[in-house]
């Protein structure tokens, strides 16, 4: 993998210590902060490509810290990993609603932050690539649904995601938000579902003003979580 800057935020120095030791040797850049407040500033800074952050906090907790960089930083589509020495269905929601990627629970095993780390960079990668244009296309081998209406989410843009391979089906998408989708039959969550559970082929977001019945009721961070769920359950069954 290639160099990162990555930021790290735990006001447990030991924990810190630790993090950085074990993502220096992976080649990464690392600058810490040991509070929220500190952590804000220096991401909009530094624009980290990754950041790595306790739940819990002084002066700004884990999940202020986390809304303030998707709703008020100059890099609000920046891949982040809450650590939590919680883990139930409640934290994780709270979590998710605050707009992390991503949940490791203390102690953290080695094993399993460097391949969340990897997992995430890498759709970082991606996801900075097909940033910027108009439209945007590519094998959803390479970018999944879910990775693309997440970026479009956070980007806040409206438009229509066209998919086209084994099913076909669109998705629509108004100031980030999914408005809509049809596949076959199916219409609303259940087209969303369909598509991030069987679909493969190509797909290509179109950018335009939305101008259909929404037919999606529950919000997109609900959607989101749930075809995230449907694509791990996917995952493990073709492996």
């Amino acid at each position: 993998m290639s160099k990162h800057k990555i930021l790290l935020a735990d006001d447990n120095p030991s924990v810190l210590k630790l993090l950085e030791i074990i993502l220096k040797k992976q080649g990464h850049e690392i600058v810490v902060a040991e509070n929220g407040e500190a952590a804000f500033e220096l991401a909009n800074k530094e624009k980290p490509d990754l950041i790595i952050s306790d739940m819990m906090m002084p002066q700004m907790d884990g999940l202020e810290f986390c809304w303030m960089i998707r709703e008020n930083s100059e890099i609000p589509t920046v891949p982040f990993i809450f650590l939590t020495s919680f883990k139930d269905d409640e934290t994780e929601v709270r979590g998710f609603r605050a707009g992390a990627d991503k949940f490791l629970t203390k102690p953290i095993e080695r094993a399993d932050l460097l391949e969340a780390v990897e997992q995430l960079l890498s759709r970082h990668d991606r996801l900075v690539q097909a940033s910027g244009a108009d439209a945007i296309s590519g094998d959803l081998k390479d970018l999944s649904i879910v990775e693309v209406v997440q970026m479009m989410n956070l980007n806040k843009k409206s438009g229509i995601l066209h998919i086209h391979g084994n099913i076909e089906g669109k998705i629509y998408l108004k100031d980030g938000h999914i408005f809509a989708a049809a596949c076959g039959e199916k219409s609303g969550e259940d087209a969303v579902y369909d598509l991030v559970e069987k679909a493969t082929g190509q797909f290509n977001f179109e950018i335009a003003e939305i101008d259909v019945e929404r037919n999606v009721e529950l919000s997109t961070m609900n959607v989101i979580m749930e075809a995230c769920r449907i694509m791990d359950e996917r995952k493990a069954n073709e492996s």
